[in-house]
């Protein structure tokens, strides 16, 4: 069992699954805009072990980068998984802010007059609630009616790309099973319904590493389910061998609390901030 501690079980089971390039490759082509999906070179898939976000802002979101070539050019992937209760009217602001990080460090590695990547930010936001919040960096300028044609063209333009949970059925979601898993585990958190059939799907909890299983365990029980609970739901599963195994980790969870005084949950790839 793993016993890397876990204090920002959302951030934990998002990087620890899709950090591995089959989930991600497979969730950004089924969830981005066709037309992109189909522009990007998918087999160039590959994560940056950076993370771009303020630091103060960690308990609340996290984020992924990965490269990828686009029509034979550098170009990046910019995950920001936003997990705080309420939206943020300024998210475009502070995408901005982000983007302007990895340019610079793009910058950095690579003089003049190397151009910049394109970089393509997808926000997946978790929540109870839709956002009402523009995409679109240029609806937070205030830009007097009179000039605005005048002033538009002077401004930083900037849209992203966003994916609400809440807005996704959860036989919507696609990708691996792993992938599904996480993502209709990381929706039903905030709605109460981690103990609902949908999380529950035998095929796919059938198909994915004891590793994988033991993370959506663990993320359960960090939200409050208790192991009695849990069990109970286990106990309704109609497959024997899988009953069997996630009744085996459970218990072994049960006991790591009761030792540790705290369910831990176990972590993806090492982390680090990006230096210069």
């Amino acid at each position: 069992m793993a016993e890397d501690s876990i204090h920002q079980p959302n951030d934990k089971l998002l990087k620890a699954t899709f950090s591995v390039p089959e989930n991600a490759r497979a969730f950004f082509q089924n969830h981005l805009p066709n037309e992109l999906a189909e522009a990007l070179d998918w087999n160039s898939l590959a994560i940056e072990p950076c993370s771009f976000i303020d630091p103060q802002l960690t308990s609340s979101e996290s984020d992924l980068l990965f490269h990828i070539t686009l029509h034979q050019s550098d170009a990046f992937l910019y995950l920001l998984f936003e997990h705080q209760s309420s939206e943020d009217p300024r998210m475009a602001l502070r995408l901005l802010s982000y983007i302007l990080r990895i340019w610079e460090r793009f910058a950095q590695n690579h003089p003049s007059p190397a151009k910049l990547p394109a970089i393509l930010p997808i926000v997946l936001a978790q929540g109870k609630r839709p956002w009402k919040t523009s995409t679109r960096l240029e609806d937070l300028i205030d830009l007097p009616p009179a000039v605005a044609h005048i002033l538009r063209p002077w401004q930083p333009t900037l849209a992203y790309h966003l994916l609400e949970l809440v807005r996704i059925p959860y036989n919507a979601f696609a990708g691996t099973p792993e992938g599904i898993l996480t993502l209709r585990a990381l929706k039903a958190e905030p709605m109460n319904e981690l103990l609902d059939d949908a999380i529950w799907d035998e095929s796919l909890l059938f198909s994915i590493s004891e590793g994988a299983l033991e993370r959506i365990l663990r993320y359960i029980l960090n939200a409050e389910v208790s192991v009695t609970q849990l069990k109970e739901r286990l106990g309704k599963i109609q497959t024997k061998p899988l009953q069997s195994k996630t009744m085996t980790l459970a218990d072994q969870l049960r006991q790591e609390g009761e030792q540790e005084g705290i369910i831990k949950g176990s972590c993806g790839p090492s982390e680090r901030q990006c230096c210069a």
